[in-house]
């Protein structure tokens, strides 16, 4: 072992690490994103219709991918003490470091564009809610759904969005064709163990949600645009420390090289006296 300094041992076991559980986080997300890649079914081919967005699957397979190289890299150069491979790393997480503050520039520039698009795709994906013909793994109906409770909402813009054909076409042909009574899903349900349950207009009524999902989704944005920008520099501040672990270790490393090479010179001139 080259690293012989405690701070560089320090960094060699920080680096190794916080490496391995980003190793399997990128393995998982690439498994995911090939498994609703393969399988995804209507749900991939309606998030494909909206021009210019990037569906999940795509970006869990990229961003497994990302992670999987990134961490690689830094692990084969920290056990085997491998100089280039450290400096591979330092470059690629120096790379990355400039897209991530680029793209939190441009989220916050274009946040009301992105905004929109997730509104719309909402809105699509509504179109086929509880069709199990059409959406065999049941990931649009869950998708809405954990939408719908994570939010606390019901419909696009309201309950009696479930009964309008243009915005929840399967769902408002099926349950609410003609009929005086309004079924809203379970997710909209109050009682989160109910299948379904009916639309009442009282303002008394404690039985579903009655905010439409667009504006509890502005809301939580505006709630949480400083945690997540927070969040954003945590990250950065982060991987500014790895990369200073990763150039203690580079460091200590390349000192070694240079300390053995003169060594080796000293020994080969004294030889040759």
């Amino acid at each position: 072992m080259r690293v012989q300094s405690c701070a560089g041992k320090c960094s060699k076991v920080i680096l190794l690490l916080v490496n391995i559980v980003i190793f399997l986080a990128g393995g998982g997300l690439l498994g995911l994103g090939i498994y609703y890649h393969l399988e995804g079914g209507l749900y991939e081919q309606v998030l494909n219709e909206l021009n210019g967005v990037i569906t999940v699957p795509v970006v869990m397979m990229f961003l497994g991918s990302l992670f999987i190289c990134i961490s690689f890299f830094a692990i084969v150069g920290a056990l085997c003490e491998v100089v280039i491979m450290l400096k591979i790393y330092l470059s690629i997480i120096a790379i990355v470091l400039i897209l991530e503050v680029i793209l939190m520039a441009v989220c916050v520039a274009m946040r009301g564009e992105a905004e929109k698009k997730a509104v719309l795709a909402i809105h699509n994906l509504m179109e086929h809610y509880g069709n199990d013909e059409a959406d065999e793994l049941n990931i649009i109906t869950k998708t809405i759904d954990q939408t719908q409770i994570w939010l606390d909402c019901c419909g696009l813009d309201g309950p009696e969005d479930w009964k309008n054909k243009t915005k929840a076409e399967w769902w408002a042909t099926k349950y609410n064709n003609n009929t005086d009574v309004l079924t809203l899903p379970g997710s909209c349900c109050i009682d989160s163990t109910s299948t379904s349950c009916q639309f009442d207009s009282t303002e008394t009524q404690n039985t579903h949600h009655t905010a439409g999902c667009r504006k509890e989704f502005y809301k939580f944005v505006e709630e949480n645009v400083t945690y997540i920008t927070v969040a954003g520099i945590v990250m950065i501040v982060l991987q500014v420390f790895i990369m200073i672990s990763a150039l203690k270790i580079r460091y200590e490393l390349s000192s070694k090289y240079e300390c053995d090479d003169y060594a080796s010179g000293s020994n080969m001139e004294i030889t040759s006296l």
